[in-house]
């Protein structure tokens, strides 16, 4: 009996912090910004119902997103005098989904010319949030295209499993469109994933802090023999505040989590082994919060080490609202004040800014709102405290010059709010990296 009760007592201890027990099918939040606010915080809130004003009009200079057909960047790479082959694109597919590509370096499509990687994050186009198409939050704005419009899909990064971050329906028409796409998820999804059909090898599952590294030629791309570094992609899966289930019964079962995608050049140089620079770093954040209420202090730690590890970033795109679990609410012309509930699980507007600069992020686009919410006053209101979170933290606009700027602002980098369909441009980063 002393054995066995030493073993569980070492098990324990070896476990990662976040798995809730030995056999990585149960999961937590292992920082006090993720605990239930205490009851001296709870009091200090507000009753947190209210009736929404008539946001456009009382704020007509504010910009409500509009739902556009991408053009995946090529208006605002002419706009703004970029060329594409220095530049990672993003273009918002609605809600907290993305799809981003990455010009490689180097590098041509086996038969073809194709040079780019094409990343997509969180798809959803269902009319629903939910299990069934009759049920679960219904969408305010449609999708800005159809799986079938995007110029490619190399590989797929899922954040978890609530209902608005995977999306089976949207899975599927992926496969069926670009069936040599690989898929990224968090812990305990694989079978969940591969019910649509596709083969268990093109799915990658991952606890926190892994990562898988591919050469480019793994993706069907080739270098020329000439080269003088090796081209490789590394996919690494980091912490969130957050959680997951899609039923009742299989809350916290499986992992959440963020994605940072790196493009690396490794040396061929037999003097130089060791040298590495990376040329390109983007991060998506999945669904986070980052402290328990709007007036406490213990704020989510893995931001700054998600920086320090990885940071500084070219683009991240962070979440800045719950999404439609309320957004039935706002349908009524309710206003829940997020500012007077727990928000543990889902970071503010302005708690957005904050992990922007926790990251080292040098542009940052907001997701998660805007699409599954009841009305437009709530989708604006996200817009407007974002924005004047942006500005009180000294950080830029999207269409502000960096290197215009003064040091301490541009130093916080841009962030900003794009139209669903609509595309931002980044002219790539490179730096040299430990092996």
């Amino acid at each position: 009996m002393l054995s066995s009760w030493l073993s569980q007592s070492s098990a324990i201890q070896t476990r990662p912090a976040h798995h809730a027990d030995g056999e990585a099918k149960a999961f937590k939040n292992p920082w006090p910004s993720a605990e239930a606010p205490t009851y001296s915080e709870l009091l200090q809130t507000k009753f947190p119902l209210g009736w929404y004003d008539n946001l456009a009009k009382k704020h007509p200079g504010t910009k409500d997103v509009k739902v556009v057909f991408p053009d995946w960047g090529v208006s605002d790479l002419n706009r703004r005098g970029l060329d594409k082959n220095r530049c990672i694109v993003g273009t918002s597919l609605g809600h907290a989904g993305v799809i981003t590509e990455l010009p490689l370096e180097g590098t041509a499509e086996n038969g073809g010319d194709k040079k780019s990687l094409w990343i997509v994050y969180d798809p959803i186009f269902s009319p629903r949030a939910g299990p069934t198409r009759y049920t679960g939050p219904q969408r305010l704005r449609p999708p800005p295209c159809q799986v079938t419009d995007f110029p490619g899909c190399d590989a797929v990064m899922i954040s978890h499993n609530h209902y608005d971050h995977l999306d089976l329906s949207t899975i599927k028409d992926i496969f069926q469109t670009f069936p040599n796409a690989r898929y990224f998820i968090p812990l305990g999804n694989k079978e969940l994933i591969c019910s649509v059909g596709m083969p268990e090898e093109m799915v990658f599952e991952l606890d926190w802090w892994d990562n898988r590294e591919y050469s480019v030629q793994d993706f069907g791309f080739k270098t020329p023999q000439d080269s003088s570094e090796d081209t490789l992609l590394r996919f690494t899966c980091v912490p969130a505040q957050h959680n997951s289930g899609r039923v009742v019964l299989d809350q916290g079962a499986t992992l959440w989590c963020g994605w940072v995608i790196e493009q690396l050049l490794v040396s061929k140089d037999e003097a130089e082994p060791s040298k590495v620079r990376r040329k390109g770093a983007i991060y998506h954040a999945g669904d986070t919060g980052y402290r328990r209420t709007a007036t406490s202090t213990a704020v989510c730690p893995i931001f700054k080490e998600i920086g320090q590890k990885f940071g500084p970033f070219d683009i991240s795109f962070v979440p800045i609202w719950r999404g439609g679990t309320l957004g039935f609410v706002s349908a009524l012309g309710l206003r829940i004040s997020h500012n007077d509930i727990p928000s543990a699980l889902h970071a503010t507007p302005v708690d957005a800014i904050d992990i922007h600069k926790d990251v080292l992020s040098r542009n940052t686009v907001a997701v998660h709102f805007g699409t599954f919410v009841g009305s437009e006053n709530e989708s604006l209101e996200s817009i407007m405290e974002f924005e004047e979170g942006r500005e009180d933290r000294g950080v830029l606009r999207l269409d502000e010059d960096i290197e215009g700027a003064d040091d301490e602002r541009g130093h916080a980098g841009r962030a900003g709010i794009i139209d669903i369909g609509g595309s931002f441009a980044v002219e790539i980063s490179v730096r040299d990296i430990a092996a």
